[in-house]
């Protein structure tokens, strides 16, 4: 099919600045054909879309995403990282989902995703059960139904909770230890089967969906899993998601744990490279900035989680100026209690204004609309193939009514997409070329049945969310003491140096 875009104003990016051209585009099939100033014989296509008084914009890449979290979305506040995440799903039996179950919560997230206009995301999911084939089948058949572009993990922790955060493995009785052990994974080696297997299932050419790499943290994972994670990466030319460094107890883990930095750490055991993405980097110090931008590593900013939990404000400027690609994400929906990426597009351009008094290197909306289109394609590994508009890339295109509040008058067309859209005015989405939303509706699937069914599972999960609570009480004061005990250890090492 090939559709003509006619009379909207064309993002563009000039080396690294963001600029709108009034201008036509043509898309034949899954790809942008041609740019044009002149608008060609409507009579030449199947489908002509009129863009006059509209922003024509690449698709938004969320670059770090779980979605597994919503039937506990809009649960807690003023939890950090490490207490909140007892109370997400059950801490010894874990959360318990049939497929129809994974199938609908993953559906239900498309419709923020796509209303708002992100046109792909990297889900880094914590499937339950884990090694599921049938259940990870169903995510991606939802996002398949959708016509939403996804790179799906399967995150992995391989270490027992109690080893993976100071204090806590002395604290913890050995009944505690036992219980938390009869949940152990498999061997290194069959993990990596399983995860090839989907790979090589999923990752035909062109997909649209595909499965990707989570080891989910330096500290929560054997080094045998962590290289192998790394070969797949390389062999098979995907992203691999890891967080790092994302909050002051993850900060003096590297130093209680390993004497040093988890970033300097990783890069002793040649866990740096370019595919990897060191999700967060709220505390890299310039040593660890260094070490990153020699790998090649990416990393992904999450201002508006990093805010909630309290985990610190990342320093997203330095990063850049050190020529280090940062993308754009939401993180997960009970700890931002948002999809919507143009959130994290106006904290992105705000909150590096207060890191310094030199207003010279501050950056603004300019960096995020880079870190949330191209950066993000930088990220899942596709560069060449979406995160800007030129002829070639894939037809991933969001068009943005300016007739409203948010874009009158019209002064500054970057500037106001950051500064005042919140998604609103995003009125057609075309993935891949398919158009998924249409003058503000989603077309791929029915999104009030989807909202009922929801409705009908998440009455379900709640028991499961009370269970989460008993059993998350049972440790709560082994991991605020432990909390509290890593905080105080850089307290001390600060105040004797």
């Amino acid at each position: 099919m090939r559709c003509l875009i006619k009379n909207g104003y064309l993002h563009q990016f000039n080396a690294t600045k963001s600029s709108f051209i009034r201008g036509n585009l043509i898309i034949n099939d899954d790809y942008i054909e041609e740019l044009s100033g002149w608008c060609p014989p409507e009579q030449s296509f199947d489908k002509v879309i009129d863009a006059t008084d509209c922003l024509i914009i690449p698709g938004l890449i969320n670059a770090h995403i779980h979605t597994h979290c919503h039937f506990v979305k809009g649960l807690f506040d003023n939890l950090p990282l490490e207490m909140w995440m007892l109370y997400t799903k059950p801490y010894f039996t874990g959360r318990v989902e049939t497929p129809d179950d994974v199938y609908i919560k993953a559906l239900f997230s498309c419709i923020e995703i796509l209303k708002t206009g992100t046109t792909m995301i990297i889900d880094d999911l914590v499937h339950c059960p884990t090694f599921s084939p049938q259940h990870y089948s169903m995510i991606m058949k939802a996002y398949k139904k959708a016509g939403l572009r996804a790179d799906v993990s399967v995150n992995i922790i391989n270490k027992p909770a109690y080893e993976t955060i100071p204090y806590l493995d002395e604290l913890m009785n050995d009944n505690l230890k036992t219980r938390l052990r009869a949940g152990a994974m498999p061997p290194e080696r069959e993990i990596l089967q399983y995860l090839e297997g989907l790979i090589r299932q999923y990752n035909v050419p062109d997909a649209v969906q595909r499965c990707v790499l989570a080891p989910s943290g330096p500290q929560r994972c054997t080094v045998p899993l962590m290289k192998g994670m790394r070969d797949l990466a390389e062999k098979y030319h995907l992203p691999v998601v890891s967080h790092v460094l994302e909050t002051r107890v993850q900060k003096e883990t590297g130093q209680l744990f390993f004497g040093k930095s988890l970033v300097e750490w990783m890069n002793e055991n040649d866990l740096l490279y370019p595919n990897l993405l060191a999700i967060h980097s709220v505390w890299v110090t310039d040593e660890d900035i260094q070490l990153m931008k020699q790998s090649g590593c990416k990393t992904v900013h999450n201002p508006a989680s990093n805010l909630k939990l309290g985990s610190g404000i990342a320093p997203v400027g330095r990063l850049l100026r050190e020529g280090i690609t940062v993308g754009l994400g939401t993180d997960n929906t009970s700890c931002s209690d948002s999809l919507n990426m143009f959130e994290s597009l106006k904290l992105s351009a705000l909150l590096q204004k207060i890191q310094t008094p030199d207003y010279e290197n501050w950056i603004g909306a300019q960096e995020a609309i880079r870190m949330a289109t191209y950066n993000g394609a930088e990220c899942a590994c596709m560069q060449n193939k979406i995160g800007s508009i030129q002829v070639g890339q894939k037809a991933d295109i969001v068009i943005i009514d300016t007739n409203n509040e948010r874009f009158l008058p019209a002064n500054n067309y970057v500037n106001q997409l950051v500064f005042c859209e919140n998604g609103q005015s995003v009125r057609d989405v075309i993935i891949n070329g398919r158009i998924v939303v249409e003058n503000k509706k989603i077309v791929t699937f029915n999104e009030a049945e989807v909202i009922e069914e929801f409705k009908r599972v998440m009455n379900r999960m709640k028991k499961q969310q009370e269970l989460a609570g008993k059993e998350a009480a049972e440790v709560d004061n082994l991991y605020r003491e432990a909390y509290y005990k890593t905080i105080r250890h850089g307290d001390h090492k600060s105040s004797s140096v």
